[in-house]
């Protein structure tokens, strides 16, 4: 479809045939038309093939404390009396 807007002029119009072929080009451009809306939605609402992942911030590596990183830790090695330090150089918490 070409990209310039066309208009028909009053000379185009005057025959029947000339009628019937500006209404040709009119619905050709609208039916364009339609199609790439048809298909701009479908891609918009195409699944997404990427596979479900936690939102930022909710993972294990992502875990924070008052909004300071801390280093992911496994629970179930945690030791009582474990003390939670700030490691600057890593700009993290972690638990000695």
């Amino acid at each position: 479809m070409p990209q310039s807007r066309w208009y028909p002029t009053r000379d185009r119009l005057g025959s029947p045939a000339q009628l019937a072929e500006a209404f040709r080009v009119l619905l050709d451009q609208h039916y364009a038309l339609q199609d790439r809306h048809d298909a701009l939605l479908a891609k918009v609402n195409a699944p997404s093939s990427k596979t479900a992942e936690p939102p930022p911030g909710s993972g294990p590596t992502d875990t924070m404390l008052c909004g300071l990183r801390v280093e992911p830790v496994d629970s179930r090695t945690l030791a009582n009396g474990a003390v939670l330090t700030w490691v600057a150089k890593d700009g993290r918490f972690k638990f000695l």
